[in-house]
């Protein structure tokens, strides 16, 4: 009798363990769940995230997970909310953009999301191998063969859209195509459907443009704000006259283009036209820069006064290649006594010792991980170089330049040595 009670209390705890090991893996039983997901080889939280909607932390949250990189074939995810089911085939939401890697992203996830192959990643931002990401890293979407970012319109030039109000607001009264953006209508109106005061126009037009950064060049008397797909470059809607250059980096492919005005009262006159940012000249005796593989591009930080310290813009820079010349770099910073700070995390294929390379007219500092490599933070023109002892991997690399007067430029690089 004893043996047999024992044999019973072993099934009845065989048969416990059984059922606490078969809930260990099922997906959680919340109420918030709305559905629930079966892995496929070779899917992540991420890219399973991007399909209902919801983030990596939501669906951690949700399914009890502690480890992003824990989930496998097979295994039953909880989808909790209130998501739609996910597109058969999601439809890229943009190309020739610039993205950030963030923690727990791969190629192949970022390339799907995109509609891209892993090759054109691979291609486009020199990666050769697809491992070699990490967060922070930016890369360039690239379009796939014939595709842009513009979308046509059914006019031969600019679309303009005219409003008899000030704040491009319901129906345009006429739409019509033109050749040019460059009219000055001073204190009367562009058609006799608007009124000499208070109208506005929106203008729109998809442009190919090669691979380079463009200055898009404003004037105006009213109120202007410029968009290229869809990221605004330029806000100065309150009412008054200025001119300012705007630059823009751009992939080869079609870009959208869209130029919003309106004039309250007074003079009326808008202008808009762009050209290609010219290259700094090679840097005599010291070596040409080189194309460097697995390369991040840059997050620019442009500034008012020499001191790094009164912001107003920012933007992705491919690369720290300008010549502004006697220009200024963009939107509220002037043409002389200004500054510019530019941060990347960039990928050294192999441990050793690097050469870092800037030529500028006037000042530059460049660190990395934070270690002062190059301090030549005077008025001067030519070629500074420093070296830093890196290890394998990712590194952050943070450039600062000052412009004292007259020409303006910077290129920097760096090789092995």
């Amino acid at each position: 009798m004893r043996t047999r009670r024992i044999v019973m209390l072993i099934a009845i705890a065989a048969l416990l363990l059984a059922s606490q090991a078969s809930v260990a893996v099922a997906a959680p039983q919340s109420s918030n769940c709305v559905k629930y997901h079966l892995v496929q080889p070779g899917e992540n939280l991420f890219r399973i995230g991007l399909k209902y909607g919801v983030t990596v932390e939501v669906l951690m949250q949700a399914n009890g997970l502690y480890n992003p990189n824990t989930v496998y074939a097979g295994q039953s995810l909880c989808i909790p909310g209130n998501v739609p089911a996910p597109a058969p085939n999601p439809q890229p939401s943009a190309c020739n953009v610039y993205y950030t890697i963030k923690w727990g992203d791969t190629l192949s996830g970022i390339a799907a999301r995109y509609g891209v192959t892993m090759t054109a990643l691979m291609q486009a931002n020199r990666i050769a191998n697809p491992n070699y990401i990490y967060a922070g890293m930016i890369i360039l979407i690239p379009c796939k063969p014939g595709g842009g970012t513009g979308t046509p319109t059914t006019y031969a030039q600019w679309k303009g859209e005219y409003f008899n109000n000030a704040d491009l607001a319901g129906a345009p009264s006429f739409t019509r195509n033109d050749a040019n953006i460059g009219f000055n209508w001073g204190q009367g109106w562009p058609n006799p459907r608007l009124s000499a005061d208070n109208y506005s126009v929106r203008w729109t037009r998809s442009i190919n443009f090669k691979t380079g950064t463009f200055r898009f060049n404003v004037k105006w008397s009213g109120g202007v704000r410029l968009y290229v797909d869809g990221v605004p470059f330029l806000d100065a809607w309150a009412p008054g006259a200025d001119a300012q250059a705007v630059d823009v980096a751009l992939g080869a492919g079609y870009h959208t283009v869209v130029l919003e005005f309106h004039k309250t009262t007074g003079q009326g006159y808008i202008y808009l036209s762009w050209v290609p940012v010219a290259a700094p000249p090679g840097p005599g005796p010291t070596p040409i820069p080189p194309q460097q593989p697995a390369g991040s591009a840059w997050t620019g930080y442009y500034f008012a006064n020499q001191f790094l310290d009164d912001l107003k813009f920012t933007r992705i820079d491919p690369a720290i290649d300008f010549n502004w010349n006697t220009d200024s770099p963009g939107p509220g910073v002037p043409k002389d006594l200004w500054s510019a700070r530019w941060i990347s995390t960039q990928y050294f294929p192999s441990s050793g010792v690097y050469e870092f390379y800037a030529q500028v007219d006037d000042g530059v500092r460049i660190y990395v991980d934070n270690n002062l490599v190059v301090n030549d933070w005077f008025d001067h023109r030519g070629v500074s170089k420093g070296t830093a002892n890196l290890s394998a991997g990712p590194h952050t690399v943070k450039v600062e330049y000052y412009d004292f007067g007259r020409d303006a430029m910077i290129t920097v690089w760096w090789a092995k040595k």
